[in-house]
């Protein structure tokens, strides 16, 4: 059978293994295709969005694995969500390289995009053998959005990957893939050939390494970890008739696992979270306009998740496009608007679908298929809508002004490589506006505002921080009240930009240096 995997536990040789593994497939093809796009992207990193907040909590575990300081103010990090498996490997692999937290996203980036590739293989060769079914799952994956591109963390279309590849949402997908082919193969839902042996010595690892995974998965980024327990969910649901005893035990196991993980982790627990306004603002916007951002999706999932349905009412991506529809209208419906990031499952499910469908035209009939003719022009307009991620590779000013003017993308920030000559690990740094104090804590230092609210710091000390940001750069503030302000947070450092008004004068401001984009460094004396 084409694109199946032999029985766990069978006695097929060493050798012929690796010679099965090694030879090409279509699959094989177009995710090294997709690898090598994305290589000068992860080695060139464009800087727009969350990478600072990465690279700064890869920083505080670098400098104390133990009892890391907040990512991004100078206060106590315990309870912050963001310490989690996936900054810790990132400190890990600083303090064994001797990389600084910014280099080592690089290397976390390509390793992402690696385990991305395998777990979409690896999960659409669980839903069918035929061997072109990865390779458009992967096409719909990236290209399958909308006419607007929506740029978050977990919404993986191939501009916000491209922004988002070094994240852990991008870590967290891979695994999410990996997690449910492994559940589909545990609960039969496969063709005959990939099922995994009945033996415990087989099986009872394997459902340790899923709550495991699950684990790191939701405590890596939690709003992958929702879909990924909706997508077990829907697996197991198609799969309740034909469950024995001895399989409700295992997943029990795998259960176990997650929960003892998740009650032993030492920086935070994922119980004692509550409910933060501010990430509710933030998210609001997720639910104007989704019919821009995933329209295209939805014109072929739809009829593509009817055609599954029809054929079995069970059918796991079915279940999961009903149980994350289910969630989203949940966060509209109370106002908890942080479950829109939960959106990409909804998409992914759409996406999938239409895949598989496709996958099942002959190749001879694909331009007398009315499905498969729109799909070709929809993934076509998707590719255009996506492909301002050609700008991380070549930049910009090389590409012709009439293109550059009609395709989307985000303009990566310049950085602040600048002030390494004179800020230390630990500076507090008085500045404001969204870039600089979403930047300067990539690079070891602290802001005296948080350029992202932290669920472990109460809002009302984040709120007194920018308050207190907002009076030192107002101009009717006079140099006593700055100093005052600056002393109370222990920062000997003032950033400020041309926007900010002018630079404040005295015998206590030095101004060290300027940035080619006109901002001032400020030694406070």
């Amino acid at each position: 059978m084409v694109g199946s995997t032999p029985i766990a536990g069978s006695s097929e040789s060493f050798g012929r293994r690796l010679r099965r593994y090694a030879r090409p497939t279509p699959y094989k093809i177009a995710g090294l295709i997709f690898l090598l796009f994305m290589l000068p992207i992860c080695a060139r990193l464009p800087w727009s969005g969350d990478i600072g907040q990465h690279a700064s909590t890869i920083w505080r575990l670098r400098e104390n694995l133990g009892h890391p300081r907040s990512p991004m103010i100078d206060v106590p990090g315990d309870g912050s969500p963001y310490f989690s498996p996936y900054q810790v490997l990132g400190a890990l692999v600083s303090l064994a390289t001797g990389l600084v937290p910014l280099k080592v996203l690089h290397l976390l980036a390509l390793s992402n995009m690696v385990v991305l590739v395998i777990g979409i293989g690896a999960f659409v060769r669980s839903l069918t053998t035929n061997r072109w079914a990865p390779v458009l799952a992967l096409a719909c994956y990236v290209f399958l959005w909308g006419v607007d591109v929506q740029v978050w963390s977990g919404y993986e279309s191939l501009l916000s990957l491209s922004l988002g590849v070094s994240y852990p949402s991008a870590f967290a997908a891979g695994l999410m893939f990996l997690v449910w082919a492994w559940t589909l193969r545990l609960l039969g839902r496969v063709p005959e050939g990939s099922r995994v042996s009945a033996s415990p010595a087989k099986r009872i690892p394997a459902h340790l390494a899923i709550g495991l995974l699950v684990f790191v998965i939701v405590l890596s980024h939690p709003f992958t970890g929702i879909p990924t327990c909706l997508g077990i969910v829907a697996i197991f649901a198609a799969s309740l008739r034909t469950l024995k005893l001895r399989d409700w035990l295992l997943w029990v196991l795998s259960g176990a696992v997650l929960l003892v993980g998740m009650l032993a982790w030492p920086y935070w627990s994922a119980f004692d979270l509550k409910q933060s306004a501010a990430l509710d603002a933030m998210h609001k916007g997720l639910y104007n306009h989704p019919l821009n951002w995933f329209g295209f999706a939805l014109v072929l999932g739809i009829p593509a998740l009817i055609t599954r349905f029809r054929r079995d009412r069970l059918d796991p991506l079915v279940l999961l496009f009903a149980l994350t529809a289910a969630t989203v209208g949940y966060g509209y419906l109370s106002g908890h608007y942080e479950q829109g990031r939960v959106y990409p499952s909804l998409v992914l499910s759409l996406q999938f679908a239409t895949a598989l469908e496709l996958s099942r035209i002959p190749g001879k009939q694909w331009f007398r298929q009315q499905f498969s003719l729109v799909a070709t022009v929809t993934l076509v307009l998707g590719a255009w809508v996506q492909s301002g991620a050609l700008f991380y590779i070549e930049p910009k000013e090389h590409w012709p002004k009439p293109v550059v003017d009609v395709v989307q993308a985000w303009n990566p920030w310049p950085g602040f490589q600048w002030t390494t000559k004179y800020l230390k690990y630990g500076d507090v740094v008085m500045t404001r506006g969204e870039r600089p104090s979403v930047m300067l804590p990539a690079y070891g230092y602290y802001t005296v505002a948080a350029g992202y609210p932290d669920p472990a710091v109460s809002e009302k000390e984040l709120q007194q921080r920018s308050w207190d940001s907002w009076k030192f750069f107002n101009t009717d503030t006079d140099n006593a009240l700055r100093l005052e302000l600056l002393k109370k947070y222990h920062a000997h450092w003032v950033l400020i930009r041309p926007q900010d008004g002018a630079v404040p004068e005295g015998p206590e401001f030095e101004v060290v240096a300027r940035s080619p984009q006109g901002e001032y460094l400020i030694h406070v004396k």
